[in-house]
């Protein structure tokens, strides 16, 4: 009697556990499902804070982010992929000379203020397209839009909204929406000649060349 309670109990405990097995395996499914469903919906528009744009993960690019006023703090934002312009490449011309001594390296950068005047907003909501061009620090001679074509890179991006972006703000505090982007830093030389063929300009300057990632972004003072 003893032996065949022990191998009833050991029956029991198997059949138990080749039930949560097959329970295991059907929330394995549906979790699988669940998250193959929540990739292909949600959309490439991301909202965040600025904390996180310099926070490195593995994997993950580290982004400088540039300010036009330094005063000024990074508040919420929403990401949004722009369209590249083709790059336009120029046959090197003997009167001028570019080269590339450092970089690419990504910075977020201030591209134009959206709003007027500062104000205590609790929202702010955007539909029209933003446009961002190449950049230098410094005058070289040449225009930036020149460089972009020596070296080979896109010279603008622009950025359409299919619907009408709303980005929460703090009301408590003074604020503008202002449309930042992401841009590849390099540190370029440009020489140029004169006719007879002797160096009357060789000047170094850092050269914005703009990237898909734009931005709404809320500043705050």
């Amino acid at each position: 009697m003893h032996r065949e309670l022990v191998i009833v109990v050991k029956i029991l405990t198997i059949n138990s556990k080749r039930e949560c097995i097959v329970l295991n395996k059907k929330w394995a499914k549906r979790s699988m499902v669940f998250v193959l469903m929540f990739l292909l919906i949600v959309p490439q528009v991301s909202f965040g804070y600025s904390g996180k744009e310099n926070g490195k993960g593995k994997g993950e690019e580290i982004v400088e982010i540039e300010n036009e006023n330094e005063s000024v703090v990074l508040g919420e934002s929403v990401k949004v992929e722009g369209e590249l312009s083709e790059p336009e490449m120029s046959i090197m011309a003997a009167h001028k000379v570019v080269n590339v001594i450092s970089g690419p390296t990504t910075v977020k950068k201030f591209v134009r203020y959206l709003t007027g005047s500062w104000a205590k907003a609790s929202s702010y909501t955007w539909s029209k397209s933003n446009s961002a061009s190449s950049t230098l620090s410094a005058d070289v001679g040449i225009s930036s839009g020149e460089v972009s074509s020596s070296i080979g890179v896109s010279n603008t991006v622009t950025t359409t909204y299919s619907v009408a972006i709303t980005i929460p703000a703090d009301s408590s505090r003074y604020s503008k929406l202002a449309f930042y982007s992401d841009y590849n830093k390099r540190y370029v030389r440009v020489r140029l000649y004169n006719t007879q063929g002797l160096l009357y300009s060789d000047k170094y300057a850092y050269h914005y060349a703009p990237r898909k990632d734009t931005y709404l972004q809320v500043v705050y003072q």
